[in-house]
């Protein structure tokens, strides 16, 4: 990942609380993910749940299914 998308994506986490779903397709346009991301962060709203399908997660909400 390059250091821009990376570094956008940490911001994103830090802000929101959990992380954004990736685009689909492996092959991706990382500098156009990564202004998406600073753009969820500048309007404090998250445009990734209806684009990528994120999923938000409840602070200390754990998964179902546990693997021993």
């Amino acid at each position: 990942m390059k250091k821009r998308c990376s570094e956008a994506y940490k911001k994103f986490t830090r802000h929101f609380g959990y992380c954004a779903a990736f685009p689909k397709n492996l092959d991706f346009d990382q500098d156009e993910y990564a202004d998406e991301l600073l753009k969820c962060i500048e309007d404090d709203f998250d445009y990734t749940i209806e684009k990528y399908g994120t999923v938000v997660r409840k602070r200390g909400e754990h998964p179902t299914i546990f693997i021993d």
